[in-house]
């Protein structure tokens, strides 16, 4: 169990310090593939190994394939109903149906990367499963892993963009997947630029008709290993604000047709609160996340407020007038707003939802989250719902009422459908 770690250890070293764009990268890009390969040579692709999954499975850590879940093609009418691809393409970001979004992509930090979905030792948690991840993640069909492509796949069968399979975001299976492990609020900027590159280079995106949905979710890294590191914490939130506006900003001016899901990064104080994980998880949280594990009251309190503040800009900015026009908006997602995670009826963490590190997600995790932001895409402000540990108990459907994906113009009162 020992090698294991060390040798888990060794290769989230290695990818933190390739995934990050420094001016390192200059002289070692001609590396930074090879380093990544070895890795995952060393790993394995946990997600292609059907022996695995299989693993996986047994733990209980994927989402239940049962007769009723099986029976689910009746949750919409896709083919259709109120949310089918509408008879002539939007002009307005406003008016758009979930079988009028053409591209999909996905920027973050390893929880959409998919790092560990498939995970069954510590060593797997550097591997990249991105066609399970919950919000770009493509493989199979939403019965076998349910994400947001693969329901959005049932509304529109020619959407493009998802992950394929595990991989690096090097590798042309990640296609609009470009989030890496360890990224953090500073990476964000370049790595717009990264994905309006491969917008521009695909052959299968039209940049000018074609409806985009690109989701975001970024800040777990810089609460966990970087905040507390700053002679003055306090100033982070600030450096966030920096690195969204020149993202969005970028985003806005160079992707015509874009609708952007922002999902803010949770309060990670609950990750202090986590109980009867396996002994190994004590380590791995103290080792992933520096910044708040292990520390006081005093300590926590301190970093929670810094945390809070981050939250709350990163609402501000999204709602900025700036951001909002016909072709392109913002919506924040908020599901990830939860204050403890899933509990067992004993009480204890339900460690189905984790990876083996107790800090990344299993398949049973990302599909909840997806489950999770499809919803939030189709409920209004203020009735958005959070995550959900009992997969398709609530699974919303468009409707004749409001049969377009909820933006802050068509949620209005005096909008007309």
């Amino acid at each position: 169990m020992m090698w294991k770690a060390s040798l888990f250890l060794f290769l989230v070293v290695v990818a933190v310090v390739t995934s990050q764009r420094t001016s390192l990268d200059v002289a070692l890009r001609h590396a930074y593939r090879p380093l990544r390969l070895l890795g995952l040579a060393f790993a394995g692709r946990s997600g292609d190994e059907a022996e695995n999954v299989q693993r996986v499975r047994d733990a209980g850590k994927t989402q239940n394939s049962n007769a009723r879940t099986r029976s689910l093609l009746q949750f919409c009418d896709a083919e259709h109903g109120p949310g089918r691809r509408s008879e002539q393409r939007p002009t307005s970001v406003h008016r758009l149906r979930p079988g009028d979004i053409d591209i999909i992509g996905g920027m973050g930090d390893s929880l959409t990367a998919g790092n560990g979905i498939f995970a069954t030792n510590l060593v797997h948690v550097t591997v990249e499963n991105r066609g399970a991840s919950w919000s770009i993640g493509g493989q199979y069909n939403w019965r076998k892993y349910l994400t947001l492509p693969n329901i959005l796949k049932e509304f529109n069968p020619n959407l493009y963009g998802y992950s394929l399979k595990d991989g690096l975001s090097t590798e042309r299976s990640s296609r609009f997947n470009v989030a890496e492990l360890a990224a953090m609020s500073r990476d964000i900027p370049y790595m717009a630029k990264v994905l309006v590159k491969r917008f521009e280079h695909d052959p299968k995106v039209n940049m000018t008709h074609d409806w985009k949905l690109v989701t975001l979710f970024i800040g777990n890294n810089d609460f966990c290993t970087d905040i507390c590191f700053y002679p003055n914490p306090e100033l982070t939130v600030s450096y966030h604000e920096q690195n969204m506006l020149k993202t969005y900003r970028y985003l806005r001016d160079h992707v015509p047709r874009l609708l952007l899901n922002v999902v803010p990064a949770p309060n990670l104080r609950f990750l202090a609160n986590l109980s009867g994980l396996p002994p190994v998880c004590y380590s791995t949280l103290r080792f992933e996340c520096p910044c708040l594990l292990g520390k006081t009251k005093a300590h926590l309190d301190y970093y929670e407020r810094i945390m809070k503040r981050w939250i709350a800009k990163d609402y501000e900015i999204a709602n900025m007038p700036e951001f909002n026009t016909e072709t392109f908006t913002i919506n924040v997602q908020p599901f990830s707003q939860f204050e403890d995670f899933p509990r067992t009826r004993t009480g204890q963490t339900d460690t189905r939802f984790f990876s083996e590190d107790c800090f990344h997600l299993s398949q049973r995790g990302h599909a909840a989250a997806a489950n999770a932001i499809w919803n939030n895409m189709l409920e209004m402000e203020g009735e958005k719902s959070g995550f959900n540990p009992h997969l398709f108990e609530k699974f919303r459907c468009p409707t004749e009422e409001r049969p377009f994906l909820i933006t802050r113009v068509n949620s209005r009162s005096d909008f007309v459908v």
